[in-house]
């Protein structure tokens, strides 16, 4: 297992945006708590079909390949001679897998007993979903800024793609809702970066 990962560890990466993709299409927005009523937060999550269930699902799927990329990445930088960014790509990958978790478990819970909570219950947990965005935020500065500055030193990613990561990281820190652009470059910054690591990795190998 640990060779299949050392070996295909960086494509991990681009797996996930993938997979979170289609996450995002099934699952769509949680309603906005300040313009539904109570009663219609909860019958969002009451009506909700079984595709809800099954992006859930690929959700954590999505927090288990982030979370392995960005190990597989930590290494990467840190066998290239990288030394105080080298985490960057780990810990942003913690703070991804550890906001997925959180959707996941808050989805869970909404899916499984929306109907039997109390209502102000489901709103509270519904409003959280609905700004669940900040952890998933840090970890993208996190791990666009750590890859992007050991680019020259590593070779994993050209100049270019190094570039549009600063820019991804400055747009993700303007404040919401613009920020949400970021999500989009972070998004195919991440799907070309994996690819290209990929690439440079076995041809160095």
């Amino acid at each position: 297992m640990q060779r299949f990962i050392e070996r295909f560890g960086a494509l991990f990466g681009a797996v996930s945006i993938i997979c979170l993709i289609v996450v995002m299409a099934i699952e769509g927005d949680p309603p906005d708590v300040s313009e539904k009523t109570a009663e219609q937060v909860v019958a969002h999550w009451v009506d909700m079909g079984d595709g809800a269930w099954f992006s859930l699902w690929l959700g954590i799927l999505v927090g288990i390949l982030m979370l392995l990329w960005g190990l597989w990445t930590s290494n990467a930088l840190r066998e290239r001679g990288v030394t105080l960014l080298a985490p960057t790509a780990a810990l942003g990958a913690v703070c991804i897998a550890a906001g997925m978790a959180m959707d996941a478990a808050s989805r869970l819970a909404l899916l499984d007993a929306a109907e039997h909570m109390p209502t102000a219950a489901v709103v509270a947990v519904s409003a959280i979903l609905q700004y669940l965005w900040v952890p998933f935020l840090f970890g993208m500065v996190l791990i666009t800024v750590g890859v992007s500055a050991s680019a020259k030193q590593t070779d994993l990613i050209p100049s270019w793609l190094a570039w549009i990561g600063y820019a991804a990281a400055l747009i993700l820190v303007i404040p919401h809702p613009i920020s949400f652009i970021g999500f989009l470059v972070f998004a195919i910054w991440l799907l070309i970066s994996s690819i290209l690591m990929f690439r440079r990795a076995g041809a160095a190998a």
